[in-house]
């Protein structure tokens, strides 16, 4: 009910000439944060960080009704952004993009207008740099934890792993007022149902890593999936989701970045096969990648997801390999939104429209 009336109160407050709302916190998907609470019976959802004891001082008994302590210690909990957009889908109004926060920048600039404010009404380009464009560094261990990986993690807690599928995202919502405007962001927008994953998709990021490795194991119940799950298997998974998550981040800011420097031409087909074949010109993109995300990421990512997102580029259908990891997925469909006419509906098929793009 909290997110109906909430949406409410914004439906009232864009009045009929439409609008946006955008929405940017903790949260995920109504199943992933399901999953999530019946591990433990005692979570209530609200996660209260480490408060020094001197601050604790003369305070009621919080954890029994947290509103007593209001404004007194942090706590927070998760938004479940799948109710927040059926609220909106009940009003009439649409779902736009859904994704990490950092897919709200862009930096190539390509074919994203917005109607001038001027009498001629001429279409305007625009983009929305972070702090992977106008920083040019990233000394804040916040920063890296939110666009790289996650370092504020502690080995004790985690193995050197953490459920990267909390992280902050961003859910954009609009109310119509007539004719379908243009999309405001064109990365491509992750699930908020687990019908709808991308079936490119090999695993699904943006939930319990558990919660997603059982049903893809084809045994048809849990248990015969579970009977499978080695104490290897089961320490890789973290990893391997969280990588997934954090890696198809790097997708979207790579592709972005190479069209904004490249054009749309340096990617296309002909040329992905290119770098892929020489071994000199890949190494000479490489060098290119590295020193913008290296220090970050490591070259070893760098070139790993460098590689994944070329090979789905050049390949002349999906026939042969109909899923994928994530960040390979994910930047061939950056590639098709930013290059491609009616590419940033793309989920899982292909466009070979020879479309010119401006670099």
């Amino acid at each position: 009910p909290g997110e109906h009336q909430f949406i409410e109160l914004v439906d009232c407050l864009l009045s009929p000439m439409g609008g946006y709302k955008l929405s940017v916190d903790y949260g995920a998907s109504f199943e992933a944060l399901g999953h999530s609470l019946s591990i433990d019976p005692r979570n209530d959802g609200i996660f209260v960080p480490p408060i020094p004891h001197e601050l604790m001082q003369d305070l009621p008994h919080c954890h029994g009704f947290w509103p007593t302590c209001a404004g007194r210690i942090d706590w927070t909990t998760f938004v479940d952004f799948t109710n927040l957009a059926a609220a909106g889908e009940r009003l009439g109004w649409r779902t736009l993009f859904y994704g990490p926060q950092s897919l709200l920048e862009q930096g190539s600039r390509q074919n994203i207008t917005v109607t001038s404010s001027h009498a001629s009404g001429q279409q305007r380009s625009y983009s929305v740099p972070g702090y992977s464009v106008l920083a040019g560094s990233w000394d804040s261990r916040h920063v890296r934890s939110w666009y790289g990986r996650e370092t504020l993690a502690s080995d004790k807690e985690t193995g050197g792993w953490v459920q990267r599928w909390t992280s902050f995202k961003a859910l954009l919502l609009e109310k119509p007022a007539g004719d379908t405007s243009p999309k405001p962001v064109l990365f491509p927008t992750w699930h908020l149902d687990t019908k709808e994953t991308d079936p490119c998709w090999r695993l699904d990021p943006t939930t319990v890593p558990l919660a997603d490795w059982i049903p893809r194991q084809g045994h048809g119940s849990a248990r015969k999936a579970l009977e499978t799950l080695t104490a290897e298997v089961n320490d890789g998974l973290g990893r391997q989701y969280q990588y997934a998550y954090e890696e198809a981040q790097l997708a979207v800011r790579m592709v972005d970045w190479l069209v904004a420097t490249g054009g749309c031409d340096s990617l296309r087909q002909r040329r992905a096969a290119s770098l892929l074949n020489s071994q000199g010109l890949f190494k000479m993109l490489l060098t290119r990648l590295l020193r913008v995300w290296g220090d970050m990421w490591g070259s070893e990512s760098v070139e790993r997801v460098a590689r994944s997102i070329l090979e789905r580029l050049a390949a002349d259908s999906w026939e042969a390999d109909p899923s994928a990891a994530p960040p390979a997925c994910i930047g061939h469909q950056t590639f098709l939104a930013l290059c491609e006419a009616g590419g940033a509906d793309v989920q899982g098929g292909i466009s070979r429209r020879p479309i010119t793009a401006e670099a």
